[in-house]
């Protein structure tokens, strides 16, 4: 059988000599894996399997357990930029991983591809603010699983509560953000993404508020997730 769908590359692992286990988040098919067989011509293509790279793919299969194998793929798009840029390349990898721990299933889900396809594209266009891309991206990524943060912040509910999903004024060390994250997201949730250049915050801070973020949808999510590829980000945004 013959297939249509887009593809955001998520990672890829290695199946012997033959070719790569191209697991994705599909508009079609929600999380999925697809197999792209190697080998003379069809080699070329395949630095086209980076993280994040959005592909047009045929697929085939026959009937069984097998999974599809990719036929034909091209790019929507050229993400030069996020292969070439250090910083853009580190925010994409950090991407993919969090993506792959945290999606787990396997129903399409329109908005939710639509969010990552026009992220990413937006990252590999995003001339300024590239340091704090990545903190708006998993703040609105929360948004759209549907643990949206409600937005009360004011003088005096100046205390993000996670367990809550609000703004309280009582301070709470074990399920509250501190009073600079708790700023900082109010600031990133009123902040379109083109003009995060104006968030103003250290390398310290931003690690700092990526971790409470990740507890904060690891908590929602009901798993830990465990992001092996911050310490990198971390040092290139230092």
């Amino acid at each position: 059988m013959i297939s249509k769908s887009q593809i955001i590359v998520l990672h890829t692992i290695k199946h012997s000599d033959t070719g790569v286990v191209v697991q994705a988040y599909s508009n079609t098919l929600g999380r999925c894996a697809v197999y792209y067989r190697s080998g003379g011509k069809q080699n070329k293509n395949l630095s086209e399997l980076h993280p994040l790279n959005i592909l047009d793919i045929i697929t085939y299969s026959n009937q069984g357990p097998a999974m599809p194998n990719i036929r034909e793929m091209t790019p929507v798009e050229n993400m030069r930029s996020i292969v070439t840029d250090i910083r853009k390349n580190a925010i994409a990898i950090f991407m993919s991983e969090l993506l792959t721990k945290s999606i787990r299933e396997i129903e399409p889900n329109a908005d939710l591809y639509t969010f990552l396809s026009s992220s990413i594209l937006v990252l590999n266009s995003l001339p300024k603010g590239v340091e704090n891309f990545h903190l708006h991206f998993l703040v609105h990524y929360c948004k759209i699983l549907g643990f949206m943060p409600l937005d009360n912040y004011n003088l005096t509910n100046k205390y993000f509560d996670f367990f809550r999903a609000e703004y309280t004024n009582l301070y709470d060390k074990v399920g509250c953000f501190t009073e600079r994250q708790s700023f900082l997201l109010h600031n990133i949730l009123t902040t379109p993404v083109k003009k995060i250049d104006n968030i103003s915050c250290s390398g310290a801070e931003r690690a700092d508020f990526i971790k409470s973020l990740l507890d904060y949808l690891s908590y929602h999510l009901g798993w830990n997730l465990e992001i092996k590829s911050l310490p990198v980000l971390h040092e290139i945004f230092a």
